[in-house]
């Protein structure tokens, strides 16, 4: 998520090269065939390029529309994971007596939250697409029990059973007569509606916006960005400045252009771009919260914004 406040241009040009190039051909085109060759037939109506670009405004505005609503939705999801965690938490510590319990049924308690912890972590890397182990064993093995680590590592979705390992253990506590029925269903309801989250999620991440919505999109675009200088030439060669058809164009093109990359990266909050929803902030944040209330010691510090992104 990014949190700078400043416009960088640089970043905006890394971005979007390909499009300064393509318009500055298309534009320095047409400045030769009309100026240098004097092919002034090869003209477009100015009518026709307005048309054009309103057409490509009103699908870009729509576009981008439906983007930021999956961009927030996918923020609303996480936030009810955070809100969901702290009440899962609250749940599993005070089910119990900590004085009346033998230490291996409070240790249960305990190793429910620090499995919601890994759990998160866990959803966090799958919607990342992110595999590499040594990630995996620093955010999510740490809070599990080798055994439990080594089984969950080896499902396809390893979310999920990382959710089954917590229903285990409240049946166990129920079980044992530790927590009352109630207090087993006020906690599987709870665990449930940390599952819809995940769903919803991954949703979101398997789900992404129509293809043509891209490549229609694009292909308006490029062909908006060719017929504009044709249109718009002979303009600037009235007022003798017909070089200004290029940086023009650029610019109007560039403009076009930012507004299409910003739907594209606002589509996928979970891409592991700078714009994504800030996931890892927000672990980080239920591991401080949840790991300060079991009275572990190894908290960490909250995340902070790098390269003017929250990650």
């Amino acid at each position: 998520m990014i949190v700078r406040r400043h416009f960088r241009l640089d970043t905006a040009i890394r971005y979007s090269w390909k499009n300064i190039l393509f318009s500055l051909i298309c534009s320095a085109l047409a400045w030769v065939l009309h100026v240098f060759l004097g092919q002034t037939q090869l003209t477009m109506p100015m009518g026709v390029v307005g048309i054009l670009g309103t057409a490509l405004a009103i699908i870009l505005g729509f576009r981008n529309t439906s983007a930021y609503e999956r961009w927030w939705e996918a923020r609303k999801i996480w936030g009810g994971i955070v809100n969901e965690s702290r009440t899962f938490t609250r749940q599993a510590l005070t089910i119990v007596d900590k004085s009346e319990v033998t230490p291996e049924l409070w240790e249960n308690c305990s190793r429910i939250v620090r499995t919601q912890i890994a759990f998160i972590n866990a959803l966090r890397l799958q919607l990342r697409e992110i595999d590499d182990q040594k990630e995996w064993k620093a955010t999510v093995a740490k809070h599990l029990r080798e055994e439990d680590y080594a089984h969950v590592m080896s499902k396809t979705n390893r979310a999920t059973h990382l959710g089954m390992l917590m229903g285990y253990a409240i049946k166990e506590l129920n079980a044992h007569e530790t927590m009352d029925t109630f207090s087993y269903i006020q906690m599987d309801d709870t665990l449930t509606r940390i599952t819809d989250l995940q769903g919803r999620a991954e949703r979101i991440k398997n789900t992404p916006l129509p293809v043509p919505y891209d490549y229609y999109t694009m292909s308006f675009l490029l062909v908006f960005v060719f017929f504009f200088p044709f249109a718009f030439i002979d303009s600037f060669i009235t007022y003798s400045s017909s070089w200004l058809i290029m940086p023009v164009t650029v610019l109007v093109s560039w403009i076009f252009y930012q507004i299409y990359v910003i739907g594209r990266v606002m589509s996928r909050p979970f891409a592991g771009w700078k714009t994504d929803v800030a996931l890892t902030s927000i672990c980080k944040t239920i591991e401080i919260d949840l790991k300060e209330v079991i009275g572990d010691t190894d908290i960490p510090e909250a995340l902070k914004p790098k390269g003017g992104a929250l990650m």
